[in-house]
């Protein structure tokens, strides 16, 4: 079922994008340090079960965005390869690719949270 949000292609690629690794990237890194340190079975199973609550996010963002990808191939090719021109192409999202953003942005803020 279609949504009322869009998003463009320049922000799909180049912001979006971006910050889905840099979040899967503080995540993975904080975990394993921490997995690392702790010696407290508790903590550890806690730990454990916040990765796998992690990797099964990751993995319900990742298959959307890549339904977003496909689906508007051919405007996500303009603008990878620089022929978008002035305007940028916007492209609508379907109710799961909206939550993935959504859940792409929350998760980003959060990650930054867990750096400071």
């Amino acid at each position: 079922m279609p949504s009322n949000e869009t998003i463009t292609a320049h922000e799909l690629l180049y912001d979006l994008v971006p910050k889905l690794k840099a979040t899967e990237a503080t995540v993975s890194d904080t975990l394993t340090a921490r997995l690392m340190m702790t010696t407290d079975p508790e903590v550890r199973e806690r730990l454990k079960t916040f990765k796998a609550e992690f990797e099964l996010e990751r993995t319900m963002i990742r298959m959307n965005l890549e339904h977003l990808l496909r689906r508007h191939a051919e405007a996500v090719e303009a603008e990878r390869s620089g022929n978008a021109g002035e305007s940028r192409h916007t492209l609508p999202l379907d109710e799961h690719e909206a939550t993935a953003v959504a859940r792409v942005r929350q998760l980003y803020r959060r990650a930054q949270e867990l750096k400071r």
